[in-house]
Order: C-alpha cells, then structure tokens, then sequence
C-alpha cells in the first residue's frame, strides 16, 4: 500500500491532517482561489472505496472550485496506462478535466451526474445507450500497443499466481448449478485454456480489433445531469482487444449481483446464457458505428447477428479472465471477509459450461 493511500484510509475525511492535505493539493493544482480557503470552509466525502481507487469529494463554502481526488490502488503500469488515457480523453473533450497528477493519485474535474448501478444498467432504455456509445471509444486511436491484450494478462496473473504458492484449484463446491466442469483444475490446464481460445479468436475475429475498456461494469458509466449522455470511466484495464471481448464484458457483469454475503450466488445463471438486452445493445451498437463512419451497411440484420455471435463467443472468456485474478487475490485476503475461492469457482464452473457455445460459433466463423 502506498502512503498517500495509507493516509488516506487511516484518517477520518474530515480530519485535520486531511483538510489540510486536501487544501494543499488544491493551491497546488487550482491555484488561487484555494489559497484563502480555511478548514473549517473545506468538507471532504468519501464517494468510493473500490478494488482499483478510493475516491473523495472536495468542495468549500467559499469560491474555490470544487474537484474529485482520486487515490489509487493499482499497480503501477495500470496507474499510469489509466492517467495516460484520462488526459487524452480530457483533451478530446469525452471526459472529465484533469487537474493536475501526483505520485498515488490526482485531481479531477467534478462533473454532476449520477453512477449507473445494477438495475438502472438493466433498463432498455439504457442498454441502448450504452450500445451506441461503445463505438465512439472503439474507433479512438491511442498510443497503446495494438495487440490483443486479454490473454496475455490471464497468462501474467496466473504466473503471479503461482508466485504466490497457488496450484492446484478445486472447482467443487459452487453457487451455480452447472456442473459440467473438471473437479479440480491446474494451473498447466488453465493455461492451455487460454491458448486454445486464443488460438480460436486469432483466427476468426482478427479483424474486430479495436480500443477496448475491458472493465465496463456499472459502477465505471456515468450519465450526466445535463443532457443524459453517458460516459464511461476507470480505464486502467483497457488496451486493445477484440470488440466482442469488451460488450461480452459489460453483459457478463450485468448479470452479476453485488455486495451480497458468501452464502449466496452472485451470478444470475440465465442472464448470463441469455442476456436479455444482447440484441438490443448489439443493434444500437452496429447502427452508430455506422454513423459514426457516415456509412450506411450493406447487410444490417447480419451485421447485428455477426456481433451477438461474437459477444456470445467472448462471453466464456471474461470469466475465465476475471477468474485469473480471483485465484491471485484469493491468496493475499485483498478483501477481507469475502469468499473469493468461491467467486473464483464460480467464474471458472460458468467458463466451462459456456465453452461448448464458443466452439461451435468458432467452426461456424472459421
């Protein structure tokens, strides 16, 4: 843990030292108007405290600009891949502002909206939105290496894995139903998992390679007070992938419930075999990736076909993926008190009994 979140989480927002700090990072990255701001004008709320940041909203009676801190705690490459990306969006005009950086964190423009969560993601409405905004991120060019990255993080995260003492994982008992998975799985064998779907993306999906977020759970969407659009955020994940990967992702954590106790499933089994907003995310997204390009398509029902065919393809994959890091964080008790094994488990159990799908769309694809 870093010192700047250690002090950040040890002390109450509204502590002395706090206020302080947070003043100071103001006349450093706004200027004047923090200069003449006293502690007792300055309230500090605690907005987050995630996986990847902690997040605080700074704001004061008198005329200093309001902002976010954001305090991180990732690792250092997706730190900087996330900052990197925060300021080209900033400087495109499709996200916030950035205020200023610093070793841990930074500062960034406050703007009104409010957070999707797990049933407002669900609206049709919704969906559709967030279908027809995906293409605007997908067609960006950044300065990102443009291969495919997914499989290679899995292949990373399950050495650091094993660095960590793991090895063999017992996929009994679950909260899912589905049992056609081995019992127990080794790491050798998750690994020629990854390859065998690599091997199958490669070589009917090469050509949907684009800019990807990869991370596109609710929690990461904001709509905004204004005028309703929809931003994504939180992008220490993303790289370029496969477009399927990254809507399979978003439909795959729709379909996952949050912050329930250990002794109850989280994933809804029969959103995550159907969803029921595929179509629909996969028609909006096809119709404004072609407004975008000022194109019109040649075969629109195929179109839209092809691309549920290739959410439905990835889908197995993004649990494979996040199964990857269950297993490591499970070793290091990253979040206290919560069964990690069996949210490993479960992802891994939910793999297996989509995988049958993925290869047969692959020998229609190939």
């Amino acid at each position: 843990m870093r010192e700047i979140e250690k002090f950040f989480t040890e002390n109450d927002p509204n502590s002395e030292v706090i206020l302080q700090k947070v003043i100071s990072l103001g006349i450093d990255f706004l200027g004047e108007q923090w200069k003449n701001t006293d502690e007792n004008q300055v309230n500090v709320k605690k907005i987050l405290g995630g996986q990847s940041n902690h997040i605080f909203y700074v704001t004061s009676s008198n005329s200093a600009k309001e902002y976010l801190l954001r305090i991180h705690r990732q690792g250092d490459a997706h730190v900087f891949t996330d900052t990197v990306l925060f300021s080209i969006f900033s400087e495109r005009g499709i996200g916030p502002k950035l205020y200023g950086f610093f070793d841990g964190g930074r500062l960034e423009e406050y703007i009104p909206s409010r957070t999707l969560d797990a049933v407002s993601v669900l609206e049709p409405e919704i969906s559709l939105k967030i279908g027809a905004s995906f293409p605007k991120y997908h067609s960006m060019n950044v300065p990102l290496s443009k291969n495919r990255r997914c499989f290679q993080v899995m292949r990373d995260v399950l050495q650091q894995y094993q660095n960590l003492g793991g090895g063999d994982f017992q996929l009994f008992p679950t909260h899912v139903t589905w049992t056609d998975h081995p019992d127990s799985i080794t790491v050798e064998n998750l690994q020629k998992e990854i390859d065998l779907m690599e091997s199958w993306a490669n070589e009917i999906f090469e050509d949907t390679v684009v800019f990807c977020h990869n991370d596109l759970a609710c929690a990461n969407i904001l709509e905004l007070n204004s005028n309703k659009d929809l931003l994504f955020i939180d992008w220490e994940f993303a790289s370029y992938n496969c477009r399927g990967f990254d809507l399979a992702m978003f439909l795959s954590e729709t379909a996952i419930a949050r912050g329930l106790t250990s002794t109850k499933a989280q994933i809804n089994q029969e959103m995550t075999e159907n969803s029921p907003n595929l179509y629909g995310l996969c028609e909006a997204y096809v119709d404004s990736d072609y407004k975008l390009k000022n194109l019109e398509p040649s075969n629109r029902s195929a179109e839209i076909s092809k691309l549920m065919k290739e959410c439905k393809f990835f889908t197995p994959i993004t649990h494979i993926f996040w199964a990857c890091f269950l297993l490591k964080i499970g070793l290091i008790n990253y979040i206290p008190g919560a069964d990690i094994n069996v949210r490993a488990r479960d992802r891994l159990a939910v793999y297996f009994h989509l995988k049958s799908r993925s290869q047969k769309i692959y020998e229609e694809f190939k």
